[in-house]
């Protein structure tokens, strides 16, 4: 089996878990149907909100909260998410889900 194969198989079994996609399962496609770039676009809205929320009320919490830490949260968060399912999820989830089309 090739590495790539391996790969594939790792992240789409991690994929399939619930919760992963805590709280946005109701974005998670059957496995054969493929991502799209929208689909993409509104799991990083989603996850990247989230993460961003989850990180500045930690912040906040501990008094580090500033415009600065926000604005590079910000980015990280949804350029972070953004990077990782459009040159991760997406290209392994549609591996399998043409393989399973077949």
């Amino acid at each position: 089996m090739k590495i790539l194969d391996l790969l594939t198989q790792f992240h789409n079994w991690l994929s399939d878990k619930d919760f992963i996609w805590w709280p946005f399962s109701f974005l998670r496609p059957e496995p054969q149907v493929p991502m799209t770039f929208k689909l993409t676009l509104v799991m990083t809205l989603a996850f990247g909100g989230l993460a961003f929320g989850m990180f500045s009320i930690m912040a906040l919490m501990n008094n580090a909260l500033t415009f600065d830490y926000a604005v590079s949260i910000f980015f990280t968060c949804f350029l972070g998410f953004f990077l990782w399912f459009n040159l991760i999820t997406k290209p392994l989830w549609n591996r399998r889900a043409h393989r399973l089309k077949r």
